[in-house]
């Protein structure tokens, strides 16, 4: 909306009737009676005018307000109302024709300063006067009795001339005022004075006195009338552009149609009806030729002007650009303080205001303002329109452009603490690499049509802000980064060091820093080579120094993923455990990432755990021995008792006088394999009861099954269970501790032997299997009893969960702690034939192929 959109149709009706009323006093006063038309008519030229400052939806109001001053003046001549009226519709039709023309034609019917512009005026002209006169010529022939090609070419010709000198004059004055753009004129006041003064003074000295007071001025004025006025009309030409051009056009073109008219002057000794014509035609040639003179000097002047506008935007830009690109990212919103000021005026705005956006956020925030301190006050808060131009711009994501209807002064506000209001102004987000950064709104207190070169300026500048806010949000963002992997890494409890593909130290910890006992050889700081470090203490007779060069090095070269170590350092009484870990850094570049942990809380927490279970493990084994206290006695009573009745008789034998040697040895033969059974049997308990410390060796598994096996045998028998072995081979070899390992055996076992307490006697069967799976050795234990209840075959290996009664509910979980310790799997399942199934995965030993 511009400032002629906001003109009330009261006012432009007010404005167009007092104008029309004028311009016909002066017509009137410019016929030569009898003549009806005058030498020069501006009314038509007056009502063109109006239209062109308006817009069309207001044409007919415009028309209409002139009537009122049409008839009321023309009533005071001779014509009769029908004549009056019809009068009034050829004007109007002129009027509509000039500026239907012009509208068509031109891209801005208001401004004639380019030569198209001017061209589409002349045009314009020319088809509205030509067909406006036929029905006026016909008109006056009609109701006057006037010869028609007479009436048709002095009319033509005066409204022509009025025309051309009304039109640019009167919409490039009003323009002018409307839009702010006389401003820079008023430098030029004087300049202008003196030459109203002078072609107003020299066209009255013309008049007044053509050949007496001064001859030979006179003479000169009635051989070439407009040779004196000629360097005042081509002053306004070079210095006013087509607005002044228009302004002394049209006042020496109603000096010469009133002196034409009233017999005065240079043409006071020639028939008016001869001169009219020549006269009138002469200013038509003037007028056209230095409105194209003006016009190509103001078109050359604002291409220049541009130019220089260009080049200064871009200095000035190009300076924007390194100022932001040079300042540190905290000291950015003081550099926009010198030059995005610069900018705005260079764009001819009146305020810009930078507002930035969150990551996650559209809702703008102001960065940085400017407004124009010789128009507005400096504000208190940021202009509310272009806030609101920011944010229309950033959902929109394109460039907003806009006019508010709030004027300047809006009442109730003090002016040093209102917000300045902007008749202009839009907005252009800020996007850097497809994010939104920001958005520059900016605003102008005048009525302004953008241009198309101002809109580029602002993109451009758009782009320069939007890289620097941009580097600022990237740095902000690296700089958080940055601060916060320090605080991690300073917060971490173990030493943390990061090394380059050489193997130079980038980074460190706190932690890293502290001296370690037994690792001195590790300390070195930052910008030092940890391998050359390692290396020095490896060639002092370090050994762990080289595996840890090789290990690390192996990690920086790409040839392992990962590198681990760990050591016991013997610090004094008590051992210290630390353990080092070298991954690959995930980068370009490469390096490598070394994690130092002190693990001796650790460590000692597994030994203790260790212990704990190795009690545990053997208060159950004798927990369980004991329970199978009749078992072992009745599995030891039964060679013992053979041995006592067969030692027995063989004493009896050699008391007799002829002994039976033979048969006192087959005797005493017995008596040793009943004693090995029983020393066997003791044996296997006092390996099982032993306590002693965790051994990992490699065990004979198949063996270890037949060692229990043959302990629970009497148990078996008196619970009417049925033990089988299948084997795949013997023998199979475990990895283990080979008590611990027969414990799991026996604890599946007694658990199989009392899952069958209710299981009819004759279906009490155990199946014992052993094979190898890969590289595993699959041991499992299969009862014929009730079996697994659904959802409970993890909930059996939890400790203190049974389903017997008077059970504690330890053994299975024991077996899981052990089978998990020597890094195996036990699980529950139901068994093929009914039952259940458990079964245990360990690695395998060496001999088993």
């Amino acid at each position: 909306m511009t400032a002629r959109d906001r003109v009330t149709l009261p006012a432009l009706a007010l404005g167009t009737c007092a104008g029309y009323y004028l311009a016909t006093l002066v017509g009137l006063h410019l016929r030569l009676p009898p003549a009806t038309t005058s030498v020069m008519w501006p009314p038509n030229a007056v009502l063109a005018a109006a239209l062109m400052l308006a817009p069309p939806r207001r044409w007919a109001a415009v028309l209409l307000a002139a009537l009122p001053a049409h008839i009321f003046l023309q009533l005071q001549t001779e014509w009769p109302f029908p004549l009056i009226l019809t009068f009034f519709a050829t004007n109007c039709s002129e009027a509509v024709l000039v500026a239907g023309a012009l509208r068509l034609l031109s891209d801005t019917p208001t401004r004639f300063d380019t030569l198209r512009r001017l061209t589409a005026l002349l045009v314009a002209v020319a088809v509205g006067t030509v067909l406006s006169s036929f029905g006026d010529a016909a008109v006056v022939t009609w109701f006057r009795g006037e010869d028609y090609w007479t009436v048709f070419r002095t009319r033509l010709f005066s409204n022509t001339l009025a025309e051309l000198t009304v039109v640019p004059a009167l919409v490039g004055a009003v323009t002018t005022l409307w839009d702010g753009r006389g401003r820079p004129l008023r430098g030029r006041w004087l300049e202008a004075t003196v030459l109203t003064a002078g072609l107003c003074g020299l066209g009255w000295l013309a008049v007044s006195t053509p050949a007496g007071g001064a001859p030979t001025l006179g003479a000169v004025s009635t051989r070439t009338p407009l040779a004196l006025q000629l360097p005042f009309l081509l002053w306004a030409a070079v210095r006013f552009g087509p607005t002044g051009t228009g302004l002394t056009l049209l006042t020496t073109s109603l000096i010469s149609a009133w002196a034409v008219t009233h017999g005065v002057g240079p043409f006071a000794s020639i028939p008016a009806a001869t001169t009219v014509a020549a006269v009138t035609l002469s200013l038509i040639v003037v007028a056209a030729t230095l409105l194209c003179l003006s016009t190509l000097i103001e078109e050359r002047r604002q291409t220049q002007q541009a130019l220089r506008t260009r080049l200064q935007f871009e200095r000035v830009l190009s300076r924007l650009s390194g100022a932001l690109m040079q300042a540190p990212r905290e000291e950015m919103a003081r550099a926009f303080d010198p030059w995005l000021g610069n900018i705005a005026k260079v764009l001819g705005v009146h305020g810009v205001t930078l507002f930035g956006v969150s990551d996650r956020g559209t809702i703008p925030h102001a960065i940085y303002s400017w407004t124009d301190p010789e128009v507005v006050s400096a504000p208190a808060t940021i202009p509310p329109e272009q806030a609101r131009w920011a944010r229309d711009s950033l959902f929109r994501r394109d460039l907003v452009l806009a006019s508010a209807d709030v004027p300047l002064d809006a009442s109730g506000d003090d002016a040093s603490t209102r917000s300045p209001s902007f008749a202009a102004g839009g907005a252009v987000p800020l996007v850097g690499e497809g994010q939104v950064l920001g958005a520059l709104a900016f605003g102008s207190v005048h009525a302004v049509e953008w241009s198309d070169d101002t809109i580029a300026n602002v993109r451009l500048v758009g782009e320069v802000l939007a890289s620097a806010l941009g580097r600022k949000r990237s740095e902000d963002a690296l700089s958080a980064s940055e601060g916060m992997k320090s605080a991690i890494l300073q917060s971490l409890a173990s030493g943390v060091a990061v090394l380059d593909r050489s193997g130079r130290l980038l980074h460190v910890n706190e932690r890293w820093t502290r001296r370690t006992h037994g690792l001195e050889w590790l300390e070195a700081g930052i910008g030092a080579n940890f391998l050359e470090t390692c290396w020095t203490a490896f060639e002092s007779g370090n050994r762990l120094a080289g595996e840890v060069v090789a290990g690390v090095g192996g990690v920086l070269d790409g040839s392992r993923d990962r590198y681990v170590i760990e050591h016991r350092a013997d610090a004094g009484t008590t051992p210290e455990w630390w353990s080092l870990v070298a991954v690959p850094l995930h980068r370009r570049e490469g390096g490598a990432v070394i994690t130092r942990a002190d693990v001796t809380e650790l460590r000692r927490a597994e030994l203790e755990a260790q212990r704990s279970r190795q009690e545990l493990a053997h208060v159950s084994r004798v927990s369980t021995v004991g329970e199978m206290t009749a078992s072992l006695t009745h599995q030891l009573d039964q060679p013992l008792t053979a041995i006592i009745t067969k030692a027995g008789a063989g004493t009896r034998m050699l008391a007799s006088s002829v002994p039976d040697m033979s048969e006192v040895r087959a005797i005493f033969g017995d008596v040793v394999k009943d004693a090995r059974r029983a020393s066997d049997v003791i044996q296997r308990l006092r390996d099982l009861l032993q306590k002693r410390d965790f051994e990992m060796t490699n065990v004979d598994a198949t063996a270890a099954i037949r060692d229990v096996v043959d302990l629970v045998s009497s148990e078996a028998i008196t619970r009417h269970v049925t033990i089988e072995l299948d084997f795949e081979r013997e023998p199979l070899h475990v990895h283990g501790d080979r008590v611990q390992l027969q414990q799991v055996i026996l604890n599946l076992l007694q658990n199989a032997m009392e899952a069958m307490h209710g299981t009819p006697d004759r279906a009490r069967r155990i199946l014992v299997t052993c094979r190898r799976a890969d590289a595993q050795l699959l041991v499992a234990v299969q009862d014929s009893g009730p079996g697994v209840g659904a959802g409970t075959d993890e909930l059996i290996f939890e400790p203190f969960y049974t389903t017997k009664p008077g059970g504690m509910g330890m053994g299975l979980s024991i077996a899981r702690s052990i089978v998990e310790a020597h890094g195996g799997t036990i699980r529950a399942s139901a068994g093929a034939e009914g039952g259940a199934s458990l079964e245990v995965r360990l690695p395998a030993g060496v001999g088993t192929v």
